[in-house]
């Protein structure tokens, strides 16, 4: 991401949140994990989806989030479904011998009045002002199996879609469209990049991309970016500009990297190109990854709302 406002102010937002050892061990497995798919080669955040969606629990049918997704597209399992051992049990099934669980991780809030420090109800919340209500998050592990791993159970699945029946290309530009108070865009120069203090998005005319894949994969990238803007999600890395290589910036770049690819998945234009697996750019993310711990979780969470906002799928 390239900035014209310089202001190094940083804040920490969400201090509400506590990490004790248990969650820290979490945060190191998770980045562990993904380390290990990066030397494999294997850039997490620039999987293409199964032909039968995104990775989802097969009881609920709902769709994994965040870290989980990420994590759960590298592993290239035969089918997007997963149970855990109790709900596996339920269905009459059983894990097969050798089969070995993938973790995976969520957030437990508690939620308090201010005043009395009463716990509230997650059901019972809309009851409140929202001003007189605490939230504290704790990070907690569970796990689940890829059912082509579990015996006994007779699979049904529902039927292939589709994402639209729009061309790629006008399904690539309702993305910008469809998004509510989206920034401005422009086109010239030979640079893309997004402007906090104008909230404006610039990139090159589109003819200068090599395809319609790469103008609106760039596109994503910086659109992603504009979702940190003060006006919509207003992080940090957005709203107060870090220095370049600084750990905010860092942390903002892999946001709008993972929301990108998200974004590239659904409106089906993740082609070879797109995939192309960079050494250089693997290792810069090994590096800071083994620096940091904490980014992996965090940034694949915040990149979820950022692409939650532009599709419209959450309340604001």
């Amino acid at each position: 991401m390239k900035t014209e406002t310089k202001k190094s102010a940083k804040r920490r937002r969400g201090s509400n949140f506590q990490v004790t050892g248990s969650q820290s061990d979490i945060y190191e497995k998770f980045t562990n994990l993904i380390i290990e798919k990066l030397k494999q080669g294997i850039i997490p955040w620039k999987q293409p989806w199964h032909e039968m969606g995104l990775p989802a629990n097969y009881l609920t049918k709902k769709p994994y989030k965040g870290i989980n997704l990420w994590m759960l597209l590298s592993c290239g399992h035969q089918y997007p479904y997963y149970l855990t051992f109790k709900q596996a049990q339920a269905l009459g099934g059983k894990v097969r011998k050798g089969a070995k669980a993938i973790p995976i991780c969520y957030w437990k809030f508690a939620f308090r009045d201010k005043k009395t420090g009463k716990v509230i109800p997650e059901s019972q919340i809309g009851l409140y002002d929202l001003k007189q209500v605490t939230r504290s998050g704790f990070l907690k592990e569970f796990k689940v199996f890829p059912i082509e791993q579990l015996d006994g159970i007779e699979w049904e699945f529902p039927e292939l879609s589709t994402i639209e029946s729009l061309p790629v290309n006008e399904h690539c530009r309702k993305i910008y469209e469809d998004m509510v108070r989206p920034p401005e865009l422009i086109h010239k120069g030979s640079s893309a990049y997004y402007r906090t203090d104008l909230d404006q998005i610039t990139l090159p005319e589109r003819t200068l991309f090599p395809s319609s894949e790469d103008y609106y994969g760039v596109l994503y990238h910086e659109l992603v970016h504009s979702t940190g803007h003060n006006s919509r999600l207003d992080r940090v890395g957005v709203s107060d500009p870090q220095e370049f290589a600084s750990e905010e910036y860092s942390k903002e770049e892999l946001i709008a990297e993972m929301g990108a690819g998200y974004l590239n998945n659904y409106t089906g234009i993740l082609d070879k190109n797109l995939l192309e697996n960079s050494v250089a750019y693997i290792q810069n993310w090994l590096n800071e990854l083994r620096n940091d711990k904490h980014l992996l979780i965090e940034a694949a969470s915040k990149a979820q709302k950022a692409v939650d906002y532009i599709l419209n799928e959450c309340p604001f």
